[in-house]
């Protein structure tokens, strides 16, 4: 009963929202709004705009992934060709040439960015920005690269939504303590295994979800991951990065940076830039905060190896002057421009590119700024637990 009510609110939000994108757009009231915003903040906006994967059939890969990660090839191609309509889709280096006054710009900007380096976006994103000329950036963990290992919240997700599915509790999985804890923690009102994964990942260090990942796929036989799933080649890399695609870096283990002590954060950023440049042979400046999380601490720890802007997943577009390493970015999926019907609404998707519901208070971003953690001895002895169950 929950799910249909839960399912009942999604349908009604969602064709609220496509209909007042189809009154807004055919008014020419999303322009007007555009333009005050533009005079607000007294130049041109830079929009970032962040996909993961990219995929063939968006409902084949709904039934064994995430489905707020993908979104389908020709729905991505709709969104590029609707964007270069309003925008100017350059470089990041572009970008923040504008954010600082160095370079002027006619247009609004936009910059395309990709996060986690999953094989389908070298499939089926990269076809789509080389034929309509668009460069970009694929931010990726290091570690990864090159090998057919698993991001730790995919596994997770893998591994929640079959306990969800089995009537499995976290007990007759057998994870221990402070496993079962967490599982306990996250389940908590019934929630669906999406819900659960982003409860996990807010509030406990990587190295510890990851040894969870371990155990839950002991006790539940771990299952084959879609091929486009999988991370791309160092080949992939350097082929994308020719044709405009630049390769920043994404921590070495998809680490939420601010959920670990400082000094670990600094060793995982080290280690991630030093493996991307060793592979790719050319300088990595550009930084994306897992989880969208970032703090003071670890943003200097990012100035200090030699990064020059980093971005999070804070909602908003960007203005001449803001901080470079606290930039600002739209999350975008298949479900982003389903309009009232279910079905692609390019009036849907020109709002959320002009952020026209930012603008009139419908949708309100999700900060990402954390303190910075110094380390405390409870978290420490979590993961040390469950290092020991492993």
């Amino acid at each position: 009963m929950d799910r249909l009510i839960q399912g009942a609110i999604q349908v009604a939000r969602r064709v609220g929202k496509g209909a007042a994108a189809l009154a807004l757009h055919y008014s020419g009231a999303r322009e007007l709004l555009s333009a005050v915003q533009r005079r607000a903040v007294g130049g041109r906006r830079i929009l970032i705009l962040s996909y993961h994967r990219v995929v063939a059939d968006f409902a084949q890969e709904a039934k064994r992934s995430l489905q707020t990660l993908n979104i389908e090839q020709r729905t991505f191609r709709r969104h590029l060709e609707v964007l270069q309509e309003s925008h100017d889709v350059v470089s990041l280096e572009d970008a923040l040439c504008v954010l600082d006054g160095t370079r002027q710009a006619a247009r609004d900007v936009a910059v395309i960015t990709f996060d986690d380096g999953y094989r389908d976006v070298y499939r089926h994103a990269f076809p789509v920005m080389r034929d309509l000329r668009v460069p970009g950036i694929v931010y990726v963990p290091s570690a990864f690269v090159g090998t057919d290992r698993r991001l730790g919240h995919d596994r997770l997700f893998a591994a929640l939504r079959r306990m969800k599915a089995r009537g499995i509790g976290p007990m007759a999985v057998g994870v221990g303590n402070p496993g079962e804890r967490w599982l306990i923690d996250v389940f908590e009102g019934n929630a669906q295994p999406h819900v659960a994964l982003e409860r996990l990942i807010a509030r406990h260090p990587t190295p510890g979800l990851l040894r969870l990942a371990d155990a839950l796929e002991v006790g539940l036989a771990s299952c084959r991951a879609p091929e486009g799933e999988l991370p791309m080649s160092w080949e992939m890399l350097r082929e994308m990065d020719a044709h405009g695609i630049a390769t920043g870096a994404h921590t070495a283990e998809h680490t939420v940076l601010t959920n670990q002590r400082l000094d670990e954060a600094r060793r995982e950023i080290a280690q991630c830039k030093a493996a991307l440049e060793k592979g790719l042979k050319k300088p990595v400046k550009h930084f994306a905060y897992c989880n969208g999380y970032y703090s003071a601490g670890v943003a200097q720890a990012l100035k200090a190896e030699g990064f020059v802007s980093a971005v999070t997943t804070e909602d908003m577009p960007n203005a001449p002057g803001a901080d470079p390493f606290a930039l600002k970015r739209k999350v975008l999926w298949e479900g982003s421009s389903a309009g009232v019907l279910g079905l692609y609404s390019k009036p849907l998707i020109a709002c959320q590119f002009e952020d026209t519901f930012g603008m009139l208070a419908v949708q309100k971003p999700v900060m990402g700024a954390r303190p910075t953690n110094f380390g405390t001895a409870e978290r420490a002895g979590a993961e040390q637990a469950i290092s020991a169950h492993g």
